[in-house]
């Protein structure tokens, strides 16, 4: 029987902005971001690596149609290692927005929808 709460897309490029897949690497969206979770991170070397052992399978979950790819997605990696030069064509008010952001702590800057 499928497990109608899971769902599984073709591939990790089909997936809708806030939902996860495993043994896909997280992206970033215009909208936020996707495969955020201990299963994906997961599948980057390094401090993650154990939380392999606790995934779990997908083997029994609902398989999604969905074909249209989002064009304003990029892989976290992509955009970690661009971030310098991308900084230098903000706005000045987007990057003072930046700062301030990130010397709150996460507690405050955490906002559950």
């Amino acid at each position: 029987m499928k497990n109608p709460r899971c769902t599984v897309w073709k591939n990790c490029d089909v997936v809708p902005d806030g939902k996860l897949m495993n043994r896909c690497l997280p992206n970033y969206t215009s909208r936020g971001s996707k495969n955020w979770a201990s299963c994906n991170m997961a599948n980057w070397k390094g401090p993650y690596s154990h939380l392999k052992s606790r995934c779990k399978t997908e083997k029994h979950c609902k398989m999604s149609n969905k074909k249209t790819v989002s064009k304003d997605q990029v892989d976290v990696n992509v955009l970690h290692s661009k971030m310098p030069y991308i900084w230098r064509f903000l706005d000045t008010k987007t990057r003072r927005k930046i700062v301030k952001l990130a010397r709150k702590p996460v507690k405050e800057i955490n906002v559950v929808r």
